[in-house]
């Protein structure tokens, strides 16, 4: 659906509310009734019309729910009344899209009455349609997942999402069911995330735990003496998956949900043994960190794997920093060093090849002035020279063909969207490398078919590779913000400045250019070029005075002055200020999401086999499963200073 067709049905919704509110004041009707809890009106329309109960109002309500949704005692006697006279209402729900689906059960949740949750599920009368009541789903607009009523759509999800255990007991004493799930396949556990209820999600757990386990000891007491099958294991609740492929945990991630993933992750730990202030704790490492054992094209996103891909430094959490640290020390710090050592040896061969091919005879003036080459090499040393050139040539030209397959097939595992939608250390690397192939190979294609302007790709190509030098420099933390400060501010504050500075640049240019009357397009550039001149301070004002029209020329000049050269370059620069102050604010944890960024991408790029081996092992594995084994000091997880973190 269009965004356009998304505000059209809003309109729509808030007509059939004001509509719905106009009816409760029309006289004589049902609705009038309802709203005063006129209990003899109400009497008297359903001897005039006993289908009257069954009629419908503005948004798909029937009178039943008006009478739970002003919710007085008044109200609800009569509800009583006329469901034991009518228990066929009980399940009437509300059919317009704005709240589809909805009953009495829902609402008397959310008005928080148990005491009404409990009749409508105990009374014998109401049995027939006690299932018929659990299962309805509120799906309407109201009830989607991103508004403030989002409660899972279920009525026991409406009483979790509320915060209301006492009625899910009741719920859940009647049958609802702990495992039921949304449109989005969200179950109650995503809703509580997405809700932010770490205790009604702790309740939850464990009373779903404890389900789990009496059905196990039925099933076995069940089974007692006969032929045991192999029966398919239940996912536990908590690793299950909703459509957009996460379970509550990376939910949790995904929704910046700092408290909630703080929470989760602690009631996960297990503790190993404790001594004095001290205790050794192991974190389940499934959900948390890359699933290298999950050849899936689409395995579900790690907590680690949606940090980066969202860009958000405040989940850097301490078991994060812990796990970043051990790849690191593992097998990052070694990957990374060699494939520095081998691209500053890339880069300063292509540097000595470049020279090599610039260098040739140079000319001087003789006594008589007349030019006289003088050779710089003999003819041995140029033989040698043009060798050591077509080596380095051939070097360059492999190093850059590798390259070129490597981030090919990182964007075939990756895909295209994802490759170029990296960020951060990432981004960087991706385009700086896939730039530089590209003039690499636009070169030798010049030169091959000795065509012009190869020197002026050479030149970018320069440019790109040694500023390929960034990424190396970004995951360590003495040199990490500096880069990051310059990234930040070239793409969001010079990038602001330059669009707004255009727009005065060109304005200004034209009407300099129509005020001296300059002649055509080479004029217009030297009017432009002026303008940039006097952004930098640097105008003649004499030039400007003798104009044809000398007035007006030097007030523009003083316009364009204060405007440009006071005013928006010290914006910039206060601009600047405030990033710097952002960056160095949260300077610690923008290296450490660097960090985990480069170690992922490392990561990406080795083999399964690559991974286990031992000297690669940043876990340990405990039946079967992998966890990340950390030192805890008074619940706090131990950490080196930062002062002794080591940037080698």
């Amino acid at each position: 659906m269009t965004s356009a067709g998304n505000k059209s049905d809003t309109g729509s919704n808030n007509f059939e509310v004001e509509d719905q509110t106009e009816l409760m004041y029309t006289e004589d009707t049902i609705w009038t009734a309802v709203f005063s809890a006129d209990k003899n009106a109400i009497e008297a329309s359903i001897q005039k019309d006993p289908d009257v109960i069954y009629t419908r109002g503005a948004v798909g309500e029937c009178p039943i729910h008006m009478l739970f949704l002003c919710g007085s005692d008044a109200h609800l006697e009569i509800a009583r009344d006329l469901i034991l006279r009518f228990p066929e209402i009980t399940t009437q729900t509300y059919h317009k899209p704005i709240y589809y689906g909805e009953n009495v059960l829902h609402i008397a949740i959310v008005k928080r009455n148990a005491e009404m949750v409990e009749w409508l599920l105990g009374t014998e009368e109401l049995k027939p349609y006690r299932q018929e009541l659990l299962t309805a789903r509120a799906t309407g607009d109201f009830f989607k997942i991103g508004q403030p009523s989002y409660y899972a759509e279920s009525p026991l999800g409406f009483a979790c999402g509320t915060n209301q255990w006492d009625i899910a007991e009741i719920l859940l004493k009647y049958g609802a069911d702990m495992n039921v799930v949304d449109s989005n396949r969200n179950n109650i556990l995503h809703m509580l995330v997405i809700c932010n209820l770490p205790e009604i999600y702790a309740k939850f757990k464990s009373r779903w735990l404890e389900k789990k386990l009496s059905i196990g000891i039925y099933d076995a007491f069940k089974n007692k003496g006969k032929k045991s099958k192999a029966v398919k294991q239940q996912t536990n609740l908590w690793n299950r998956l909703n459509n957009d492929n996460l379970t509550p945990l990376t939910l949790a991630a995904d929704l910046s949900r700092t408290h909630m993933l703080s929470w989760l992750l602690n009631e996960r730990k297990i503790v190993q043994w404790s001594y004095g202030d001290v205790s050794c704790v192991l974190h389940p490492l499934d959900q948390l960190d890359v699933d290298f054992q999950d050849d899936t094209a689409h395995q579900p996103l790690s907590v680690l794997d949606v940090i980066i891909k969202n860009n958000d430094t405040e989940l850097v959490h301490p078991i994060i920093t812990s796990l970043i640290d051990k790849k690191w020390k593992h097998f990052v710090h070694r990957v990374l060093v060699r494939r520095f050592a081998i691209t500053f040896t890339y880069l300063m061969i292509f540097l000595v090849t470049t020279i090599l091919e610039q260098t040739r005879p140079e000319k001087s003036e003789d006594d008589d002035g007349n030019d006289e080459k003088v050779e710089i090499l003999d003819e041995h040393s140029d033989l040698i020279r043009i060798s050591l050139c077509a080596v380095g040539r051939l070097i360059v030209i492999s190093g850059a063909l590798l390259k070129a397959g490597r981030e090919i097939r990182e964007m075939t595992t990756l895909g295209l969207r994802n490759y170029l939608n990296s960020t951060g250390s990432i981004f960087l690397e991706n385009c700086l490398a896939s730039s530089f192939c590209v003039c690499i190979l636009i070169v030798q294609v010049l030169r091959l078919f000795d065509m012009q302007n190869d020197a002026v790709i050479l030149a970018f190509a320069s440019l790109l590779g040694w500023g390929y030098m960034f990424f190396f420099i970004m995951p360590f933390r003495f040199t990490g913000p500096f880069v990051i400060m310059i990234y930040k501010m070239l793409f969001n504050d010079v990038l602001r400045f330059c669009m707004i500075y255009t727009i005065f640049l060109a304005g200004f240019s034209q009407s300099f250019f129509i005020l001296f009357n300059e002649n055509g397009f080479r004029g217009y550039m030297v009017t432009i070029k002026q303008c940039f001149l006097g952004l930098l301070g640097d105008f003649d004002l004499d030039y400007y005075i003798e104009g044809t029209h000398p007035f007006i020329s030097v007030s523009f000049l003083i316009f364009y002055v204060v405007v440009v050269t006071i005013l928006l370059l010290n914006l910039l620069i206060a601009m600047m200020g405030d990033t710097y102050a952002d960056v160095k604010k949260s300077a610690k944890k923008l290296w450490h999401l660097e960090r985990a960024r480069i170690a992922v991408d490392v990561e990406h790029g080795m083999s399964t086999a690559e991974r286990k081996i031992k000297a690669h092992k940043y876990w340990v594995d405990v039946q079967g499963e992998r966890y990340l084994q950390v030192e805890q000091v008074n619940n706090i997880l131990f950490e080196a200073k930062d002062d002794a973190v080591e940037d080698d």
